[in-house]
């Protein structure tokens, strides 16, 4: 087939969960699929980046937005019922820019990631098929509920639009994927239970078998450290669990490791607390970690992270929240926590207890191989693009 996919930004360097989720798909797809990628972007890519992708795709074209144009179109979303997120990536310009893009390459079935892409599949012949990812009027209602005064009502506003909107896609898209079940559920559409679970998976480095490293850390969260939710999960982590942790055991140290730290979360961090911005191969700090922790507490969908630290064979801890989508079995192949209390429990249990901490390493392993691997989560989505075809 001839693929072509609509990213709302460019899917390198993987430091957001949609561009790993992007830029593995592409790579899987490439194996025996023509990529033609079209992105927007808010500014220049670096070459190098681009040099990543050139190997997998026929063709990428890149389509800028006008940062006047994108505040302007927000502005006028107030009056009208279309999702900010959407308003703000939308463009007549660009919209013209992408239908030439398809008219030159002729693509059999076009996918497009998120539904802030949507407006871009409007009113094109071909076969289409949006990837959800994730259920995102249910993410910005736990936002809104974490938030206060004006961002809480913009978020319950936003998170509104896009329940309504979600619901739109079913009309202009012939078939629509997300990462998890459980999201699939969040949806409050009629026709939700059409959408096909298409799995985040492990790359191949971390397949492979995980060397014995010196342990620097005792505690590891990583993420990108822009994305609300990571934020919020580091600053519990920081502020609420660390005390307690130390309080019975005064040397833990922790790291968090993720571009684009806050201020706050670099004012909380103590002595014994290492900020760090720039990660060459994250694979290093799992293995270099005791324990990993992922206490999330708002956001929806699979977390790359704890299917990352798990495949490296790293004890791991996160909430119930986060569990929803990966499922894995508390105490045997993960651990559970829903107060700061049970948080600081586990963590001191696996720094104390080496033969639980190596067993539940070794089972959490073991269970993201046998079920989030890349090449099997592609099978899926191959099989739905080409669903795609046969309806047009």
């Amino acid at each position: 087939m001839k693929i072509a996919v609509f990213l709302s930004r460019f899917p390198y360097p993987l430091i957001k969960g949609d561009k790993l989720r992007a830029y593995n798909q592409i790579v899987q797809l490439a194996k025996q699929h023509d990529i033609y990628l079209f992105c927007l972007t808010r500014g220049p890519i670096d070459p190098s980046d681009m040099a990543c992708l050139q190997p997998f795709c026929k063709q990428i074209e890149l389509a800028r937005l006008n940062p006047f144009v994108s505040v302007l179109n927000v502005l006028l979303a107030l009056f009208l019922r279309l999702p900010f997120q959407v308003a703000f990536y939308r463009s007549n310009k660009l919209k013209r820019q992408y239908d030439a893009f398809l008219k030159k390459h002729k693509p059999d079935v076009c996918y497009h990631q998120f539904v802030r892409t949507a407006p871009y599949a409007e009113s094109i012949s071909l076969p289409s098929v949006l990837d959800f990812q994730d259920t995102l009027s249910a993410n910005m209602f736990r936002r809104a509920e974490k938030s206060k005064l004006l961002s809480r009502k913009f978020f319950f506003i936003e998170a509104e639009r896009l329940r309504k909107y979600e619901e739109e896609m079913f009309s202009l898209f012939d078939r629509t994927t997300i990462i998890t079940d459980a999201d699939r559920e969040l949806l409050s559409c009629k026709r939700k239970n059409e959408v096909a679970i298409v799995s985040n998976g492990v790359s191949d480095k971390y397949v492979a078998a995980p060397e014995a490293m010196e342990k620097k850390y005792d505690i590891l969260f990583c993420g990108n450290m822009g994305y609300k939710p990571n934020i919020v999960a580091a600053l519990y982590l920081l502020k609420t669990i660390m005390p307690l942790v130390r309080a019975k055991r005064p040397q833990t140290t922790l790291c968090i490791a993720g571009v684009n730290p806050p201020k706050e979360v670099k004012r909380f961090a103590s002595k014994l607390d290492l900020i760090v911005e720039k990660v060459p191969d994250m694979r290093q700090m799992y293995l270099q970690s005791r324990v990993f922790v992922a206490p999330m507490q708002i956001g929806t969908g699979l977390q790359n992270k704890l299917l990352e630290a798990m495949a490296c064979k790293i004890p791991s801890i996160t909430s119930r929240l986060a569990n929803k989508a990966l499922m894995a079995k508390d105490g045997e192949q993960i651990m559970i926590a829903d107060t700061e209390s049970e948080y600081a429990k586990h963590i001191l249990t696996l720094l104390e207890d080496q033969s639980l901490s190596q067993s539940l390493a070794t089972n959490a392993r073991e269970y993201i191989l046998n079920n989030f691997r890349w090449e099997k989560c592609n099978e899926v989505l191959e099989s739905v693009l080409l669903s795609a075809t046969k309806t047009k």
